[in-house]
């Protein structure tokens, strides 16, 4: 069903001009003069609109973030606290069709940025365009850039372009297809991009001369399956990762093994309570896992670049020795009232070698990694907020190290604290 509402607002104006056969003041006699009007999908659900001419209804929407950082996070060991800031425009386009085998739709996130320094804070400003998602579903298949299947926490209500929290939290190129079940229930496989999961293969002696060329060809196998309730939400997660690498000499000549071959995997289960008791829309996410050989799946927080421990280790007779870790998160969410809210969270992570003659090699055999943090949102209008939050993030690993190896030789100890205004339209 559908009702007649006059044209609003100037991004929707814009849209109206682009389309075919749009008609506005000035037409010619006879032509017609309905088409300044748009016509609302109140069956899609709220801000969706009839595109004229066709049978898809389309929301525009989008946010303006300012963002302002201080940290220490950009050198190692950190000598000087930095401050930089971020603007971003996004801009999100939703459209639907009905259709007999179920909606059809396809959304778009594009964000538009400017960065008065790169990530944790170094490199001068830029500006950047980033397509955050891209997707289409259709009668139960999602192909697209879009968040992973195997995420679940993802960081809900971290705020902040730069986050420095544990948890896996990516957006990726995938093909997944979904089933809806009985009670609630869900299950969904998803073909993911192996490249963006990669963390690499390092030689087992760091100064053996010898050149690694990750060559992993097939996509990650990933699979998910949980209810959702009136009392939360729960998923359990897992993935298949290809590890295969070729190794080469200093000269070009192949390494003995030539090409190796390993599979990698990554086990996570996370749970979500809503908890109507303690405030109206408040929740509390719990969630663990394991990974072996598929490292990135941890979601560990490398701000200096030297707390980057590989998927494994490739020994002198081409062997791989898969590297293992495990991790937990938490967040906690409260609503004060229709205009204060506070989340508090943390994680905590820890990666094994699994590799005497790396451990021998690099100094160290383990390492963790682990943050504390939290927020605050004053919300004066329903579409404007103000935000604090600020975390402290620890890696660290045991014994000493040579320098420019994969796992930080003494502890790291950084602060970020970050200031942000949000307008969502």
């Amino acid at each position: 069903m559908v009702s007649v509402i006059p044209l609003r607002g100037p991004l929707l104006a814009a849209a109206m001009a682009a389309l075919p056969g749009a008609a506005f003041a000035g037409d010619l006699p006879g032509q017609d003069r309905t088409a300044g009007k748009v016509r609302q999908c109140t069956s899609t659900g709220a801000g969706f609109y009839l595109v004229p001419g066709t049978d898809t209804c389309l929301r525009l929407g989008g946010y303006v973030w300012a963002e302002g950082y201080y940290n220490s996070y950009t050198d190692y060991p950190p000598a000087d606290d930095e401050t930089y800031s971020i603007a971003t425009y996004g801009l999100v386009m939703d459209a639907r069709d009905t259709t007999e085998y179920g909606t059809l739709r396809s959304y778009t996130e594009l964000r538009l940025q400017y960065r008065g320094a790169a990530e944790w804070g170094s490199g001068p400003p830029a500006t950047a365009v980033d397509i955050w998602d891209a997707h289409v579903e259709f009668a139960g298949f999602t192909v697209g850039k879009t968040q992973s299947m195997f995420d679940f926490y993802a960081n809900q209500n971290v705020l902040g372009t730069d986050p420095a929290t544990i948890g896996d939290q990516q957006q990726i190129m995938l093909g997944a297809y979904r089933w809806d079940l009985s009670h609630g229930w869900t299950a969904t496989v998803s073909l993911e991009d192996s490249s963006q999961r990669a963390a690499g293969v390092g030689m087992a002696y760091p100064h053996s001369g010898t050149s690694l060329v990750q060559q992993s060809d097939v996509p990650d196998l990933v699979a998910a399956i949980g209810p959702t309730g009136d009392w939360g939400q729960f998923q359990l997660s897992g993935a298949l990762h290809q590890i295969r690498v070729g190794a080469t000499a200093v000269d070009g000549t192949p390494v003995a093994g030539g090409v190796s071959d390993e599979w990698g995997y990554a086990v996570q289960a996370g749970i979500m309570f809503n908890l109507p008791a303690l405030g109206s829309g408040d929740t509390l996410y719990l969630q663990t896992a394991y990974s072996d050989g598929a490292t990135s799946y941890l979601g560990l927080i490398d701000p200096s670049g030297s707390f980057a421990p590989p998927d494994a280790y490739l020994g002198a007779d081409g062997s791989l020795s898969r590297v293992t870790g495990w991790n937990l998160t938490a967040q906690l969410l409260h609503n004060w009232n229709d205009e204060w809210q506070g989340t508090l969270f943390g994680g905590y992570a820890r990666v094994d070698m699994n590799d005497a003659t790396a451990a021998l090699g690099y100094g160290a055999a383990s390492g963790i990694n682990y943050n504390v943090g939290g927020n605050i949102v004053w919300s004066p209008l329903p579409a404007f907020s103000l935000i604090l939050q600020y975390d402290y993030n620890v890696t660290e690993a045991q014994g000493r190290m040579n320098r420019g190896a994969a796992l930080p030789g003494a502890t790291q100890q950084a602060q970020q604290l970050l200031l942000m205004a949000q307008r969502l339209f």
